[in-house]
């Protein structure tokens, strides 16, 4: 007979986040020069199927979106998922299928606005977002052009130098509270996105 384990194995790193160097001010400058800058929206990224944006999503101002222009090899998301793989196998350990083709990373244009501040939210929901694992942060911006912008995870102890530093990525559970403060000044670039697979594992 079959007996479930009143002990399970848990990995003390459930609610880790994780920043590391990834890329150069000259890397993440070029990054940003590939902008298309007739495809800036301030629309919510899109949705599943024929929506072209989230339902209930709200127009932000202050933030704009692009697909993420891709180079040779899928540069630089190939650096992002070789940054992803080495986190995951040392923190949290999921099972992870990759960046599908309909949920792919954003590149994201923050400025000074008078829009609400954004509101704690998760990026694990319903529909094509619910085979999310992991979300990343990209930071694209010498953190001295721009004022706020700063990334906040509920109850996780940053380094919030480490957090804004050029060219450095963010990893955290798709799972977690998180949001973005509102930029007070400059400009702030950064890349967004996740990363997928099979539930609970």
């Amino acid at each position: 007979m079959n007996q479930m384990s009143m002990f399970p194995l848990r990995n003390e790193n459930v609610s880790l986040s994780t920043h590391w160097p990834l890329l150069t001010s000259q890397e993440c400058a070029g990054i940003v020069a590939q902008a298309n800058a007739a495809a800036w929206t301030s629309k919510l990224p899109l949705g599943p199927g024929n929506f072209p944006v989230f339902p209930d999503g709200k127009e932000n101002k202050g933030t704009e979106y692009q697909r993420l222009p891709l180079g040779k090899n899928a540069y630089p998301l190939d650096q992002i998922n070789f940054g992803l793989c080495q986190v995951n196998s040392d923190g949290w350990r999921f099972e992870l299928a990759g960046i599908p083709a309909d949920d792919m990373p954003w590149l994201v244009r923050q400025k000074k606005s008078k829009d609400p501040v954004q509101d704690w939210q998760v990026d694990l929901g319903d529909a094509f977002t619910a085979s999310r694992k992991l979300c990343f942060i990209l930071q694209l911006s010498d953190p001295k052009t721009y004022e706020g912008g700063n990334i906040v995870l509920h109850n996780v102890p940053r380094n919030e130098d480490g957090y804004r530093a050029q060219g450095t990525l963010i990893v955290f559970p798709a799972y977690w509270l998180h949001k973005v403060s509102n930029v007070t000044k400059g400009t702030r670039h950064s890349i967004m996105g996740w990363v997928h697979g099979n539930s609970f594992k």
